[in-house]
């Protein structure tokens, strides 16, 4: 499958110590206008608190020509409510956009994170991946250290 370019580098950045993107960028990424998208946040079916946890409102002043700008209605959205608001998109475009954003969620958060102590009878799994194939798999032992590579 060929991406295009834009597809290669979804933008996803840090706030408050979480990795986010925008609304926008979703908009920008996808090929969608900003403003399907903003309906669409505001139409999933998902609980108040859900969605006060995982989408945040905010305005941003946009240029609309010869020098004037605008308050522009736009969402910061967490992995969770990234996931929550793409996986009603479909099509081969959409498949990819998945797997980018997927994959530079992971990214970030192995940059934020590095270690991470596991506490407790757990069922998390350790995967060791190989170009991008799951190679191995183990549960991870109480109180084990997970190091990101």
């Amino acid at each position: 499958m060929t991406l295009h370019s834009s597809l290669a580098a979804p933008k996803v950045s840090v706030h408050n110590g979480k990795a986010v993107t925008t609304s926008k960028d979703v908009a920008d990424y996808f090929g969608k206008r900003h403003d399907n998208v903003l309906r669409a946040i505001d139409s999933l079916d998902c609980s108040a608190n859900f969605h006060a946890l995982n989408f945040e409102e905010m305005f941003s002043s946009i240029e609309i020509g010869n020098g004037a700008t605008r308050d522009s209605k736009i969402f910061t959205m967490t992995k969770d409510g990234f996931f929550f608001l793409v996986m009603g998109f479909t099509g081969k475009k959409a498949a990819a956009f998945k797997e980018a954003y997927i994959a530079e969620f992971n990214r970030m958060e192995e940059r934020l994170h590095g270690a991470v102590a596991v506490s407790g009878v757990t069922s998390e799994i350790l995967l060791t991946l190989q170009d991008n194939k799951i190679i191995s798999s183990r549960p991870i032992a109480d109180n084990e250290y997970s190091q990101a590579t």
